[in-house]
């Protein structure tokens, strides 16, 4: 009894320096794209970043698959606003309708920045709230980040985003979050984030 386990120490010892093996359950960290491609699952939380493609894609600069507690509410987008309508309390964030939750903080460099009359279109801006269902985006903070084209003017037509995964086509080498595809290419850095 003794012996057998010691071996079976002994054997754990061995595995645990080695470390994980072809077809571990263990997770594992992306280093590639295409690695990343691999281990993403629909409703994963991740966070991608890039400019706006053709349409309605996005050409993946960043991701960053995201790992922790996430809440309903850490849903986010940033970027230009395409439309504005204070009579239904209403804008879209790139292509992403957003209505406004009832206490919407409203955050900018002054503070006449405190609600939704002040948003103008082309305005730079992240919106946190929560994801619907129904495809749109309930919102519960909007910062004006305008200033930050200034020291960033490369950041002009991009879109961040940070959610759960909609959908993964390995075939188009895209992700889906909140119903905006971005474009996974061999250029795409790929990082790993604990919350």
């Amino acid at each position: 009894m003794k012996w057998r386990w010691a071996r079976t120490a002994l054997a754990l010892l061995a595995l645990s320096l080695v470390g994980p093996t072809r077809g571990s359950t263990q997770p594992s960290r992306p280093g590639t794209p295409a690695e990343m491609m691999r281990l993403l699952k629909v409703g994963q939380w991740i966070k991608l970043d890039g400019p706006a493609g053709r349409e309605s894609t996005v050409q993946c600069s960043e991701a960053k698959m995201l790992a922790g507690d996430f809440f309903d509410g850490d849903w986010q987008i940033t970027s230009d606003v395409r439309v504005v309508d204070p009579q239904r309390q209403t804008l879209v964030v790139f292509t992403l309708p957003a209505r406004m939750g009832e206490e919407v903080e409203f955050k900018g460099r002054s503070e006449s920045f405190a609600s939704l009359a002040q948003v103008k279109v082309g305005m730079f801006v992240n919106v946190e709230g929560t994801y619907l269902k129904d495809g749109t985006f309930l919102a519960k903070k909007v910062a004006d980040k305008s200033d930050e084209l200034v020291k960033k003017p490369d950041h002009l037509g991009h879109v961040l985003v940070r959610g759960r995964i909609d959908r993964v086509d390995p075939a188009r080498h895209s992700v889906t979050v909140m119903g905006i595809p971005f474009v996974i290419t061999s250029s795409t850095r790929v990082k790993s984030v604990i919350r």
